[in-house]
């Protein structure tokens, strides 16, 4: 696929070279044709084949450079190292040697073996025109080519020293450099480039990307540019690159120290902390970004003020919903706050729909939640977070026992938004309000419709719930344990954990060894985690597998049996066990890359 543009350009100048020819004669078709025929072969990998052709051709017309060209291929393809090299010594002129075709006989005789008479042809090149930059580099890249990488960095320390000019081939040097290794050598020749021209930190980041999974490589790095910050404390270029390699380190302590120096010496007003707040939070490194921007949040005149606050309750409110009660309050402490101080602010709606939700799902004040969502519906109708209102809505009319609230609000919000991921979750809680009441039929019908877009949001729950239906329908024609199952998991969705537990292990003792069984005990268990009982949960959780082996959630089991130990107990060796012991008899669940992932955390590694 890389030739093909050479043959074009060949084809374009073999024509151009007999139009020019036959100016005083007729075109002499024949030599097309042929040249035609031979690119075929060529094309082919028919090299012998097309050998004959290409030979008589360069016969007639030796002054066609395609021709020429060709045929060294050909020899070379064959193996023919001496026939290609005369090739080469007819079109050398002794009076006015070529560096490139001295390089490339150079590039010839290492191919044949003779290292010796290559480097002496490289030499020759050099000696051709020292003084002309053009000649070491087209010696150097003959070298790259052949991946001589120490010998081509002496070409180029050699041309720095000839040229005696400090920027010609600093970013040739130092790819090379960290070709071979090199890196500390690599990083002061881009430091050097970036004393030059400050603007192309980007293309540097660029060019370094490719060695950053080398730990050598950032740590030369920083050393390098730890040294340049000293001696230079006011050049941004270089504390930018600093910066950028903590980060690519996983330093994000290191790295916060630096954009603070940064953000005072930019008088950046905060910008730039955020930028990295919001890198450090993205990458799981909150400690940092929480710092970050509390450090805005210090600056009375930072002109992302508004932003911090609002970034900040997201950063708290993520813990939250990772079970910390104290980051749920601080959240909500911070949004109270950013409504206070910024009612103006574009991210007001935002504000009051996430302080909702908080409400609702972490601190379970579902009146507070409904005050919330009734000031967003009436001051900001018509943006896009009221739809996602609309349809928290009907969860809480679902929590409050008002089913026929909630089936209503779900209908309203799918005749109005009809396709999309808020329409698709307000059908599948039209599912479940079906599911709810033991409407069987008709929870399928609506699961039907979700399950056919297998790449929606609400696909693989909506998949879980229909199998559910489907395998624990009987042994009654009421469907009675599967009734009494989802009666369970209403008073779930309705905030009454300790409810649907005593609810479950009633039913427990009762279905004996019905199909349900095992979706029984699986959430017992996540009640009894959600209230507070995480060693009674991992009990369950590590027995399931050996008390029902044939069921398909046992990798769902040890998974959450691991989340809780990572989580709740801080037993992170016996988590690595169970997560371990997952990838090991479960190898292909869908589970897989998460539990990779979560090992990697667990044992410090990266991502």
């Amino acid at each position: 696929m890389r030739r093909r543009p050479a043959r074009t350009f060949h084809l374009a100048a073999l024509l151009l070279a007999l139009s020019t020819a036959s100016r005083a004669q007729a075109p002499d078709s024949l030599l097309m044709v042929r040249y035609r025929t031979a690119e075929q072969l060529l094309r082919s990998g028919q090299y012998q084949q097309a050998l004959p052709l290409l030979e008589s051709l360069y016969r007639e017309r030796p002054d066609v450079y395609v021709f020429y060209d060709r045929l060294k291929q050909v020899y070379e393809n064959l193996k023919r190292y001496d026939d290609a090299l005369r090739l080469i010594e007819s079109r050398l002129d002794a009076r006015a040697p070529n560096p490139a075709l001295l390089a490339e006989k150079g590039r010839l005789l290492y191919l044949k073996g003779d290292e010796a008479g290559a480097e002496a042809a490289w030499e020759a090149a050099i000696q051709a025109a020292p003084q002309q930059s053009g000649t070491y580099r087209v010696v150097y890249q003959t070298l790259l080519e052949l991946r001589r990488f120490d010998e081509a960095i002496r070409v180029l320390e050699r041309a720095r020293r000839t040229l005696a000019n400090p920027s010609v081939f600093l970013l040739d040097l130092a790819y090379l450099y960290s070709l071979d290794g090199r890196y500390e050598e690599a990083m002061e020749s881009y430091r050097e480039f970036l004393q030059q021209d400050a603007r192309r930190l980007g293309f540097v980041q660029t060019r370094l990307e490719p060695f950053m999974d080398e730990a050598a490589a950032r740590e030369a790095g920083i050393a390098v540019f730890e040294r340049a910050v000293r001696r230079e404390p006011l050049n941004p270029a270089f504390r930018q690159m600093l910066a950028w390699l903590y980060l690519r380190n996983g330093d994000y302590d290191r790295a916060l120290d630096v954009y603070r120096a940064l953000d005072r010496l930019q008088q950046a007003q905060g910008q730039l902390l955020l930028q990295f707040a919001l890198q450090a939070r993205d990458a799981g490194a909150l400690d940092a970004a929480r710092a970050a921007l509390e450090d805005i949040l210090r600056q009375s005149g930072a002109s992302v003020l508004p932003e911090a606050h609002y970034e900040l309750g997201l950063l708290y409110e993520q813990q939250a919903h990772d079970g910390d009660t104290t980051a749920a309050r601080l959240a909500r402490h911070m949004y109270r706050d950013f409504l206070t101080a910024f009612p103006g602010h574009p991210l007001v709606p935002d504000a009051l729909y996430r302080l909702a939700r908080l409400e609702l799902d972490v601190l379970y004040h579902p009146q507070a939640a409904d005050s919330l969502l009734a000031v967003l519906l009436d001051r900001y109708a018509d943006h896009e977070v009221a739809w996602q209102a609309r349809f928290d809505q009907g969860r809480l009319a679902l929590q409050a026992g008002d089913l026929s609230a909630a089936r209503l609000a779900f209908l309203r919000l799918l005749d109005a938004r009809r396709t999309g991921p808020l329409a698709e979750a307000a059908r599948y809680q039209l599912a479940l309000l079906d599911f709810y009441d033991g409407a069987f039929e008709a929870a399928l019908a609506q699961l039907d419709i979700l399950v056919e877009d297998a790449a929606s949001d609400v696909a693989n729950d909506a998949l879980t719930l229909r199998l559910l239906i489907q395998e624990n329908r009987g042994p009654d024609s009421l469907d009675t344990p599967l009734r009494r199952y989802a009666q369970a998991r209403l008073l779930m969705a309705q905030n009454q954990p300790e409810a649907a537990l005593d609810s479950l292990n009633v039913l427990q003792q009762d279905v004996g060894a019905h199909p349900i069984a095992d979706d029984v005990t699986l959430l017992r268990a996540r009640l009894l985690r959600r209230l507070g009982r995480p060693t009674e949960a991992l009990a369950l959780l590590l027995e399931f597998p050996l008390r029902y082996p044939r069921s398909p959630l046992r990798d769902q089991s040890l998974y959450e049996a691991a989340r809780i130990q990572e989580e709740d107990l801080r037993d992170h060796a016996a988590a690595l066990d169970t997560y371990t012991r997952l990838l090991t008899e479960f190898p292909g669940s869908p589970l897989i890359p998460e539990v990779r992932t979560r090992i990697r955390n667990l044992r410090g590694e990266d991502a």
